[in-house]
């Protein structure tokens, strides 16, 4: 494919960023990873929603480390989660949708997949207890390095979506585990909240009748859900003695509401990313700087006292001068059914760059002809491929600048032509 530079289409050469692992404790810290499923970024308290009820969110938010401008790869679960597992882009870990196209075996994706670095894998051989509970599309959660799971996972999530919805048990007699053993954790908790179904409790759901729309509601509802499992989760790391050296880190896999969920839209990528570590990380919130989750890798590791992989594009976002130093993200979107197990880019529909305050969506000149997400694939200006929007004063991408400011598109074009790259 001829390069974005010149018609946007396919084809780069991608830059790594090798980051020094932070000097480690004498105790290693806990980790838990926190991880909502189908939120909209704006769907917070602390982010000003007039209707979300999130008040231990908002807590962590307040002791913590809070990045607004957070992003994830891709804004569908599967291919995001797989980034946190790795660290890696979808087109370099090879999970770019949720599922192959009819009649190909997902074994051609999953096998080459457990040959990258795995976050639990890294873990467990520095001698942690690593956990998988909710969402996880790998089948069984043992391949990737995980130490103890909810069982096989099936297609997403099986047995182990019941984490949060019915119970945290499993993560509570996990810890216990830890604590007998005198060894650090890690828990990936990825429950299926606020994802459909959208089933709230009656008694929370009854504190939105002032929502019209039934279906808001319902959401509203299930953030709540989502929100009040966090705050026994964070309890319990009180009550075990352990809150003071345990790192949380919080994001969701990918957004919601309209030009949400599979759209390369702000509401489809765009997230909080919140860092919590008491005694460690000063709280703050920052609104300014850009930060993805092929960072959340490096970030755990370092935390830990082992060194990322060289291969890892991501950084540590503990270390506050490689914050500072980046200016430019890179996200891109796939279609839902994966066409190729080795060829990534046949099922891709946009790439895209944010520098600064500027994003530009750049759409496949000849899109794949596989399934998209329910209409996940709309633009919001059809008659072109190229949208330019200023985030700052735009957030919501209503205003397409394109054609008044050609030079950026070059610039930011040119980025994209410096980072793709398909091994």
């Amino acid at each position: 494919m001829k390069k974005l530079t010149s018609i946007l289409s396919v084809v780069f050469v991608f830059t790594v960023f090798v980051f020094p692992a932070t000097a480690a404790d004498s105790m290693q810290p806990n980790v838990v990873l926190i991880i909502s499923d189908d939120h909209a970024w704006t769907d917070y308290s602390f982010a000003g929603h007039p209707h979300a009820r999130t008040p231990n969110i908002d807590r962590l938010s307040a002791e913590g480390l809070t990045f607004t401008r957070g992003y994830v790869t891709t804004a569908i679960c599967s291919p995001s989660l797989a980034t946190m597992l790795t660290g890696l882009y979808p087109h370099q870990h090879g999970i770019t949708g949720n599922d192959p196209v009819r009649g190909q075996d997902r074994a051609d994706w999953i096998e080459p997949f457990f040959k990258k670095p795995q976050l639990p894998r890294q873990l467990a051989d520095a001698g942690y207890l690593t956990l998988q509970t909710g969402k996880y599309w790998m089948k069984h959660p043992s391949h990737a390095g995980f130490t103890d799971d909810m069982g096989s996972t099936g297609r997403h999530g099986g047995q182990a979506l019941s984490i949060g919805r019915k119970s945290m048990k499993p993560i509570y007699d996990f810890i216990d585990k830890a604590q007998r053993q005198k060894k650090p954790f890690f828990v990936w908790y990825a429950p299926f909240l606020p994802h459909t179904p959208h089933n709230p409790p009656e008694r929370l759901l009854k504190k939105y009748t002032a929502i019209k729309n039934p279906a808001k509601a319902k959401y509203m509802a299930m953030i709540e859900w989502l929100d009040e499992t966090c705050g026994e989760l964070i309890e319990q790391l009180n009550k075990k003695g352990v809150a003071d050296n345990t790192l949380v880190l919080y994001l969701a896999d990918n957004g919601w509401n309209e030009y949400g969920k599979a759209h390369p839209y702000e509401n489809g990528v765009r997230t909080p990313f919140i860092a919590h570590w008491p005694g460690k990380i000063k709280p703050r919130k920052d609104e300014r700087q850009l930060v993805s989750n092929i960072d959340i890798v490096p970030t755990i590791l370092s935390a830990a006292g082992i060194k990322p992989p060289a291969s890892l594009p991501g950084i540590n976002l503990l270390d506050e001068k490689a914050v500072a130093k980046r200016n430019t993200i890179f996200l891109s979107n796939f279609a839902h059914d994966m066409v190729s197990a080795t060829e990534p880019e046949k099922s891709l529909w946009t790439r895209s760059c944010i520098h600064g305050k500027w994003k530009l969506v750049a759409w496949i000149e000849n899109p794949p002809k596989v399934r998209p997400w329910a209409g996940g694939h709309r633009h919001k200006n059809p008659d072109t491929n190229l949208e330019l929007f200023d985030l700052l004063t735009d957030p919501h991408e209503t205003n397409n600048l394109a054609n008044a400011h050609p030079e950026v598109v070059r610039d930011l074009a040119a980025r994209i032509d410096d980072w793709w790259k398909v091994d």
